[in-house]
């Protein structure tokens, strides 16, 4: 998702079926090009042919516990904040972000770290990737079936250790199962690739000398835009949980000129019950957040979300929570879990 001289010159088949792609820690020159319809192979790999003032693209892990008590987040960026407003430099690309939460503390860790540069090799449909000088990198096997987060960056960020992700949901894009052709847009100019829908997560981890370790839910995805994010976004309602024997993603938001965009999957037990663009809803309340899906069959899957956590929060535009869910399909058996959900909202700023 991201670079500049050489990588400038590149066309984006060229691009993303790189075995290996190295890019320097600053905003590239030139135009770019962004890849918005599936190929057979490299699911995970970059989409964007050079990572411009204007242009940007992150993947993203998380894991939570079965409770919500624990959580952990790491992102690894090549954005500027002139493409999404919410990393730390105008100039400087690639960055990670940390984020930790404990029964102690919300926000019991949080701090990021600049790469001097990057790498991101592809095998198959995984990616693996480097961010040299941060301690920071992720190993994907070639058929997404597992990823780990490796963190040696005792020294400059005080932590250590693993996420480990085995899978147990098919990947999927945003109205279709793991497929060549299929769009990759979650909404115009806003790209979604999501590997890991819901894992079975181990989280092994030493910060400042403290070891904090779980077991839970993990998740892995991919985002991109050829615009900036603020000016292609106005609303933005994300999130993933699973439920028993379900794992859930949902996102329900605005383009800038008001449009409205869904897209929801539901698989049960390790296959795909549903995956579309149409009929999801999310629904502010007191608490937290009421989700509903509708499936093909004509049922629908109900819950509810509790923002019990708040994980991260800036100006009053982007909130990121952790909560409890609760919920399945109308009418049926009843489950609980944990979840976690991202709210950005453009609207007022």
């Amino acid at each position: 998702m991201f670079f500049q001289s050489l990588l400038s010159l590149a066309l984006v088949p060229t691009l993303i079926h790189a075995a290996t792609v190295t890019f320097p820690p600053t905003v590239g020159l030139g135009t770019s090009d962004a890849q918005y319809i599936s190929s057979s192979s490299t699911f995970d790999s970059l989409k964007i042919s050079n990572v411009n003032s204007t242009t940007y693209e992150w993947y993203y892990f998380d894991a939570i516990s079965d409770d919500g008590s624990y959580s952990v987040v790491a992102t690894f960026f090549v954005a500027p904040n002139t493409a999404f407003p919410f990393t730390g430099s105008p100039t400087m690309t690639l960055e990670v972000l940390l984020s930790i939460q404990t029964p102690d503390s919300d926000v019991f860790y949080l701090n990021g770290a600049f790469a001097t540069d990057a790498q991101v090799s592809t095998d198959g449909d995984g990616a693996s990737g480097v961010w040299e000088g941060t301690g920071l990198s992720f190993n994907g096997s070639s058929d997404m079936s597992s990823y780990q987060v490796v963190i040696d960056s005792a020294a400059s960020m005080g932590v250590t250790g693993t996420i480990s992700m085995q899978s147990i949901a098919p990947a999927h894009y945003p109205c279709s199962a793991n497929e060549a052709g299929a769009t990759m847009q979650l909404m115009p100019n806003v790209g979604w690739a999501n590997a890991i829908p819901d894992s079975q997560a181990t989280v092994q981890l030493e910060i400042n000398g403290q070891n904090i370790s779980f077991t839970g839910s993990g998740y892995h995805d991919m985002n991109w835009g050829d615009i900036p994010f603020e000016n292609a976004v106005s609303t933005w309602h994300w999130g993933h949980g699973r439920l028993g024997p379900y794992s859930l993603v949902w996102f329900d938001g605005t383009s800038q000129d008001g449009t409205p965009y869904t897209s929801g999957y539901v698989s049960m037990n390790g296959a795909i019950v549903d995956t579309q663009c149409s009929g999801v809803n999310v629904t502010a309340t007191s608490s937290g957040f009421d989700i509903e899906i509708d499936l093909a069959d004509e049922s629908v899957f109900q819950a509810q979300f509790s923002t019990d956590h708040t994980l991260l929060s800036f100006n009053g535009v982007y909130f990121r929570w952790s909560g409890g869910l609760v919920g399945g399909i109308s009418g049926g058996e009843q489950y609980t879990g944990s979840a976690m959900f991202d709210e950005f909202d453009f609207t007022s700023s």
